[in-house]
């Protein structure tokens, strides 16, 4: 009976509370079948397309639905593999489908050879079946030419009558990198999710990549990038996001949900981003942002000790990604940011609370899905539901859970995006979170509710229930006991029940509060509830044990201790439970070994050949000890293993006939969603909305006990999306991507007094020039420190320019530690030399100053080391530059200096300034240009002009988007030998014609110390001015020309991508006829 031990604390669960609860519960039934009543006589047409996605506003008097929720179109997942029987053949049984008359037509290469009962399993061995032969299933009837047959797997494996079978995915995996601090890492595949990305009706698969040095915010310290990847089933890989430097990597802050928001037949991801976050086509997210918090995307907003704080950690997102190709659809601000509460009001100073993000795909609406994103569990928490409906990402409702009125706070109070509001005192998410959540619909109204650690989060965003038991690692709900209610099991770390403190507890309740079972088990990180031994739930009635991992024992729901710990290899097995081996009771998951429990017989392990008593392949999440994924992805209604195995992933799959059938449980939408948020925080297993037993077969009329389920909670009634009328989404952008470039600058120089300019110097020494800004003749004598920095911008003539960042790196070391605003504003003379310029070349004494305040100021901290420093001057570059030249000018209010590091500076701790500039299209690619050597024979005569390619993009647009556009200069009227040729638009495929002379004539290429191309002619009677040099780069397909300069020597051909590892050099006459063999340099070498 009762083990002294634990200590239980039994409420009057069969006395008057339970009496109580009865007649609460009769009239809970009572209101909601009459709703359900209402429901169905005013139902309409139910249309599912994605205009029809509500934005659920205020929620008033919401009534129940019944109402049929939109799920994927799966396909058969048929998997066939060669075992020592013959083929075993696997498929699913949809939840549109008949679950008790559904009859399947098995085809062995075209023919058909078996047809199955109406009611069968699905799942058939094919004695007969060969590794060579493919497989299709098809409902009975139905023909096969819609359906693809598929291969046989050959990868199965059996021991002690125990079979399984795997298959390997390949993986790209991320280069390593290091950090600010020079720590390196590497990258390993960790928690994964699936969705139909393609609309296809097959799974693929979403891994996040997480770097070796992942922590969490307790432990200081820089992380590694973030990457998602997507792979299809053979290894293909779709796109990679990379969330760049300002998301930390860990198990608490990437919580990605993929899942078919909008209805399209096509599954999205939405997750958290941040500036510097680019999608999977390569582009900042910002640029499809939505009223976002502007950011830099080219800045690290981590502190010193690599963590992301208050304001400073820069701007936060959420974006939706399409799932074919990666691309942002669109970004707004997560909300609420971090620092909507100071670091002592979350309750630490390194951010460990603020920092804590679950996340979860719910039916708040009873038919469609929405994503709910959460920030914080330890002390505040706010949730904040969204939904996407193909172009917009809609907030539903934004709920903010303080502390309870009695306990100083304001409870729960949420806001809709009708500008209503609710708000409960008494009932609160404060403090109440796990490290994960589920979905469910608790209340049995037809609308999901997101179960919160010790609260009920429902589907209107207030707290639907509340009991104040605090914090707790592992929850796992379902109808754990048949009665057609969901139950939520929960390991505490702290709790608090009726003023009697329960320092750890695990506890089986009902979402009204209502407590089941309680018991106190020491200090509980993870904790397991179901069935996992059928044989005992079906004779004693009692339906799901449980225990946890300081647990002394496996308890039933009556509270009696019914065996011991299933521990293997020191491990408690109370991590993950999957269905397996083909009976209705789930077997144990921890790491990579697999275990059977029986009350009767104890622990069996289930070996993986004779050899390996584990799965192989490797674990996650370190002490979690989780696979990456487990999920039923393909083949009746039995769950894969899918483990980190190499550089990729091995999926497991078990080959054991099962003699049960049920729908797959994909097409249960508590399950389903369960798969969507598995990977946020520390994993958890996915449980279905009903009881799997065999105490919930159903019987025929004569009391035989039938193969199929008929539970007391209903099955997910399911409709597939209707497409017919769906807008393709924008998955292809008809203007090109943005790119960002770098310019450094042309000159730099500071002046002091206005007469003495250092533009040698490697520091601009920036002082009080205020004067100058207020007065039109003011005195020389005024000036301490004016920096001028000048950048010349004609190469990027005639692109249309989106965003301008000047970056500076700055130092301010006066001893007093004052602060000092240092001002950008700009010059408009740019005709000014860095080494003698004065105050008089740049202003005219008595007239207007060109020196014009632009308004833009900092106030750098006292710091002795350099810190990069930046400025937004897009407008001023619109507005301001002239014939492609812009300066800007550098002073301070203060007599307090400081010190920006110049072009010159050659130290490793700080560059000079540099201009980040965004345009729409392309990056230009610089013309080759043809620089004179010193040798007096070889200098043309006049200055080279710069050859334009044969790419349009490197022209000036005719009429550029926005009138501020750099504007291309005019060109000089400088006569020049090097005169433009004709050039071919591609690379010549066939080399022409020979001429006599080949042999005889020579073409000497080399790449210089400069990483510039020289090119020398040896020809034998040869008119120099007859010859045409081309240089094909064979990299990217371009083919630049140029004349020869009456001169044998071309010498600094600038490359257009010093990457290039493969040229070609042609020497012809203006019929493109060789005067020479063709030269070849790869690798540099000739």
């Amino acid at each position: 009976m009762f083990h002294p031990f634990l200590e239980f604390l039994f409420i009057k669960v069969y006395n008057e509370k339970r009496l109580k609860r009865d007649i609460g519960d009769f009239r809970v039934r009572e209101k909601t079948m009459l709703k359900k009543l209402i429901a169905f006589l005013t139902a309409v047409v139910m249309v599912t397309s994605v205009a029809s996605i509500p934005v659920l506003t205020s929620y008033a008097d919401t009534n129940s639905t019944t109402e049929k929720r939109v799920m994927e179109k799966l396909d058969r997942g048929t998997v066939a593999v060669k075992t020592n029987g013959g083929v075993y053949l696997s498929w699913r049984l949809l939840g549109t489908e008949s679950l008790t008359n559904q009859a399947f037509d098995i085809y062995r290469d075209s023919e058909k050879i078996y047809t199955t009962g109406e009611h069968d399993a699905t799942c058939y061995t094919d004695s007969k079946g060969t590794a060579d032969n493919k497989y299709t299933v098809v409902p009975k009837g139905e023909a096969i030419d819609k359906t693809e047959a598929v291969d046989v797997w050959t990868t199965n494996t059996t021991y002690k009558g125990r079979s399984v079978a795997y298959k390997d995915i390949a993986f790209n995996v991320p280069d390593g990198g290091k950090t600010p601090t020079d720590e390196e890492y590497t990258y390993t595949a960790n928690d994964m999710s699936v969705g139909d990305l393609d609309g296809d009706g097959e799974y693929e698969y979403i891994v996040k990549w997480d770097p070796s040095n992942s922590k969490d915010n307790s432990v200081v310290g820089y992380t590694g990038k973030v990457y998602l990847d997507a792979y299809e089933l053979d290894g293909t890989l779709l796109w990679r996001i990379d969330l760049g430097v300002n998301i930390r990597a860990g198990a608490h802050y990437t919580q990605y949900m993929v899942y078919d928001f909008d209805g399209d037949g096509k599954s999205e991801v939405i997750l958290k981003t941040a500036p510097g976050s680019k999608d999977g086509e390569g582009n900042y997210v910002s640029k499809a942002g939505k009223n976002i918090t502007k950011g830099d995307d080219t800045k690290d907003y981590r502190n010193s000790s690599g963590l992301l704080m208050g304001e400073d950690g820069g701007p936060e997102y959420l974006t939706v990604f399409n799932g074919e190709t990666g691309a942002a659809m669109q970004t707004v601000d997560f909300d609420p940011p971090r620092s909507i509460l100071t670091s002592s009001k979350w309750g630490d100073s390194y951010a460990n609370r603020s920092e804590r993000y679950l996340a979860a795909v719910a039916y708040l609406d009873g038919v469609h899905p929405s994503v709910v994103m959460t920030r914080g569990y330890y002390t505040y928490v706010y949730a904040a539901a969204y939904t996407w409906d193909g172009t917009d990402l809609k907030e539903q409702w934004l709920s903010t859970n303080t502390p309870t009125e009695a306990n100083g706070g304001t409870g729960c109070t949420v806001k809709y995006a009708d500008g209503t509001s609710k708000n409960n005192t008494n009932k609160t998410l404060y403090a109440q979170g796990a490290h994960s959540v589920s979905v469910a619909d608790v209340d049995n109204d037809g609308y999901d509710e997101i179960i919160f650690g010790s609260a009920v989060l429902d589907h209107d965003g207030t707290v639907l229930t509340y009991d104040g038991r605090g914090h707790g690692d592992a929850e796992h709900v379902s109808d754990f006991d048949n009665d057609g209610k969901q139950e939520i099991f929960m390991a505490h770390e702290a709790g608090k029940h009726n003023d009697d403190i329960i320092p750890y507890a695990v506890d089986i309740k009902r979402y009204n509060g209502d407590i089941m079972l309680q018991a106190a088990q020491g200090d509980i990180g993870r904790g397991i509830m179901d069935n996992v031994d059928d044989e005992y739930a079906l004779s004693s009635g009692n339906l799901s044990l449980f225990w946890s991992v300081a647990a002394d024992g496996i308890y039933n729901q009556a509270g009696e201790k019914v065996g011991n710990i299933p521990n293997t290899n020191g491990s408690n097995m109370e991590n993950f439970a999957v269905y397996w081996d083909g009976d209705l009771g789930r077997e144990l998951l921890d790491g990579n070994k697999l275990v059977k429990y029986s009350v009767t017989s104890g622990t069996e392990r289930i070996y993986y050949n004779s050899k390996n008593s584990t799965l192989p392949g490797s674990i996650n999440n370190s002490s979690k000890s989780n696979a990456c994924l487990t999920a039923d992805l393909f083949g009746d209604w039995r769950e894969e293993i899918v483990l980190r195995y190499g550089d990729g992933v091995r999926i497991y799959f078990s080959t054991i006939p099962t003699d049960y059938r049920l729908t797959t449980l994909m097409h249960d939408s508590q399950y389903r969603c369960a798969i969507a948020w598995q990977n946020v925080g520390y994993n958890q297993s996915p449980h279905t909305s009903y009881y799997i037993g065999s105490a919930a077969l159903a019987k025929d009329s004569g009391g035989n006990t039938l193969n199929y389920l008929a539970p007391n909670t209903s099955f997910t009634e399911v409709t597939y999306p209707d497409t017919s009328s769906i807008t393709p989404r924008p998955t292809i952008k008809t203007t090109p991507e943005p790119v960002s470039v770098s310019v450094t600058a042309d000159a730099d120089t500071y002046l002091v007094d206005g007469t003495t300019a250092h533009g040698s110097d490697e520091e601009l020494k920036i002082n009080q020039a205020t004067d100058y800004y207020s007065s039109t003749s003011p005195g020389l004598k005024d000036i301490k420190g004016l920096g001028l920095i000048r950048f010349d911008l004609s190469k990027y003539a005639g692109k249309k320019l989106t965003s301008a960042t000047l970056k500076l790196y700055d130092k301010f070391t006066n001893t007093d530690k004052r602060n000092s605003v240092l001002h950008l504003d700009y010059c408009s003379k740019n005709d000014w030399d860095e080494a003698t310029v004065t105050i008089n070349d740049i202003k005219t004494r008595g007239e207007d100053t060109p020196l014009s305040s632009l308004g833009l100021q900092v106030s750098p901290a006292y710091n002795v080391d350099y810190k990069e420093i930046s400025f937004d001057v897009t407008d001023v570059i619109k507005e301001k530059c002239t014939d492609n030249l812009i300066t800007f000018t550098l002073w301070t209010g203060t007599g307090r200096e400081q010190v920006i590091a110049s072009k010159e500076y050659s130290g490793t701790d700080a560059q000079g300034p540099t201009l980040v500039l965004e345009f729409e299209g392309e990056e230009p690619t610089p013309t080759p240009t043809v620089v004179p050597t010193a040798t007096p024979t070889v200098v043309p005569t006049a200055t080279p002009t710069v050859v334009p390619t044969a790419t349009p993009t490197l022209k000036p647009t005719a009429t550029p988007a926005v009138t501020s556009t750099l504007k291309p200069t005019a060109t000089p009227a400088v006569t020049s030998t090097l005169k433009p040729t004709t050039i071919p638009t591609a690379i010549p495929t066939v080399i022409p014609t020979a001429t006599p002379n080949l042999a005889n004539n020579k073409i000497t290429a080399m790449i210089n110390s400069n990483n510039k191309l020289d090119v020398t002619l040896d020809f034998e009677n040869v008119d120099m001015n007859d010859v045409n040099v081309y240089v094909a780069f064979k990299n990217n397909g371009k083919l630049v020309g140029m004349k020869m300069p009456q001169a044998s020597e071309l010498k600094g051909i600038d490359l257009i991508d010093k990457e290039y590892t493969d040229i070609e050099v042609y020497a012809w006459d203006n019929k493109q006829k060789p005067y020479a063999n063709i030269v070849r340099i790869v690798n540099n070498v000739q």
